[in-house]
């Protein structure tokens, strides 16, 4: 049974209770009360076996039982710890049968809702370090996720496939402020046991244009598991040196028994995600993953894809407008409506685009930035094209890249291969083979239907593609 914070209920717990109770002196490999995380805990701490240290559990709450009723804390200790018959008890009492059951089922409630406060305790406060753990958030507040959020969880929350989740997109798009908001989220539902966050971030655009890159070098699977091994398992030594033939199977042991959730933020290649693949689908079930990264793997059938979209310009207004106030951008804060749509008609919805705008408000006018964001002059406009796309580019071979220079050529909302072969001058099964790819690396959209495909970009893309590119060649 996995408890919730949804059917975590007296009622649920007091069944169970009474079924544990009654195997005390039978033994056996599993406990009806398994699944609480206070049992979990007295297995860590004591190295007991489930049933023993769902014994544990119960005496702990016989005590404090016995705090407040004497009379229930014997009978259920007579009963169950020692084995008398109910006539054997109501004789030590000097009670009727009939009132020692009566009596034995008020206690059993009582020990239930005393359990249960016991076990909400221990759940706020892992929580709580949870939390702690993960730091400031990447973001202050979020725009236009809470449907998003509300949609992941309630498929992560289910016992069931998938068990790897993909947030894809380009860079700045919000993929790791979804990622933790979902984290963020889980943690308060309780319906993971534990939670872990890995990262293979290179690189940090600051909201100044300057870039600055990360000490963390491309993620490895050692590098995985003893991150992980760290957060999920502080009370296991780890050897030293350490070593993955020794650590993996007590990792896995972990993520296998219980449900745990884990982000693994920053993948931005294909190769970075097929080559932690193995790994996560041995780590995997029940335990969940969220990958974030700038490449898709839509041929990964046990993958389940999540293309993070561009701000609806309602959102990407009211970020503008947030990020404005909170910056001192005044006169940003106090722009028309008509003002901020102009940048949203140049910028889209990409939060970490829109955010850079309303920095450099603070030092230039506005037609001045929106012409540099269309003509890709000045440093901090040429480091953010630089962060989105610059990689992806590169990795083009150049019938993709001729392709992606035709996009802007396709009007809103789109147009199909033919299209797209018409106005780039490529063969169709060339256009074809390059869309895969610009699909997959989230610098193209595929919309439409089962029927037709419909092609297009972001408008922060095609600002970039009819200048920046130029410049690259």
């Amino acid at each position: 049974m996995d408890i919730s914070e949804n059917n975590l209920s007296s009622d649920a717990l007091r069944d169970d209770v009474a079924a544990a109770l009654s195997q005390w002196s039978k033994g056996g490999a599993a406990s009806p009360l398994g699944y609480l995380r206070l049992v979990h805990k007295a297995r860590q701490e004591t190295g007991a076996g489930e049933v023993r240290a769902a014994n544990q559990v119960l005496l702990m709450g016989v005590d404090a039982l016995e705090r407040e009723s004497a009379e229930q804390a014997k009978l259920l200790r007579w009963r169950y710890l020692d084995g008398l018959t109910m006539l054997h008890v109501a004789n030590r009492l000097n009670r009727s049968e009939p009132a020692c059951y009566r009596l034995q089922r008020q206690a059993i409630e009582r020990l239930a809702e005393i359990l249960l406060a016991s076990e909400q305790q221990l759940r706020d406060t892992q929580a709580a370090l949870a939390v702690e753990k993960l730091g400031v958030p990447p973001y202050e507040s979020l725009f236009g996720v809470d449907s998003f959020v509300d949609r992941l969880l309630d498929m992560l929350a289910v016992a069931e496939a998938p068990w790897l989740v993909l947030l894809e997109g380009i860079g700045g798009i919000g993929k790791t402020s979804l990622a933790d908001a979902l984290l963020r989220r889980a943690i308060g539902a309780g319906a993971f046991a534990g939670f872990g966050w890995v990262t293979a971030r290179r690189q940090i655009l600051r909201l100044s244009g300057a870039m600055k890159t990360v000490a963390t070098p491309t993620l490895t699977t050692d590098e995985l598991i003893e991150c992980l091994a760290k957060q999920l398992m502080p009370d296991t030594p780890l050897p030293l040196p350490f070593r993955v033939d020794t650590t993996l199977p007590l990792l896995r042991g972990r993520l296998n028994a219980r449900p745990h959730l884990i982000v693994v933020d920053n993948l931005e290649t294909v190769i970075d995600l097929e080559t932690l693949l193995p790994t996560l689908r041995l780590l995997a079930k029940p335990s969940k993953f969220v990958l974030t990264s700038r490449s898709s793997l839509q041929d990964e059938a046990s993958i389940y894809h999540f293309p993070v979209p561009e701000l609806s310009q309602h959102h990407a207004m009211q970020l503008l407008r947030h990020e404005a106030r909170s910056r001192n951008a005044h006169l940003l804060a106090a722009a028309s409506d008509e003002d901020l749509r102009s940048i949203t008609a140049t910028v889209g919805g990409n939060p970490l685009a829109l955010r850079l705008v309303v920095g450099q408000t603070l030092i230039h006018d506005l037609p001045a930035i929106l012409d540099s964001l269309r003509a890709a002059r000045g440093q901090a406009i040429q480091q953010l094209y630089s962060y989105i796309y610059r990689q992806a580019w590169e990795g083009l071979n150049e019938t993709a890249q001729r392709a992606l220079l035709a996009m802007p050529l396709m009007p809103p909302p789109g147009r199909d291969a033919a299209f797209l072969s018409r106005v780039s001058g490529l063969a169709l099964s060339d256009v074809q083979n390059a869309l895969s790819m610009l699909v997959n690396l989230n610098l193209v959209d595929r919309g439409g239907d089962l029927q037709s495909s419909c092609y297009s970009i972001h408008p922060l893309t095609r600002t970039f593609l009819l200048e920046q590119v130029a410049k690259w060649h």
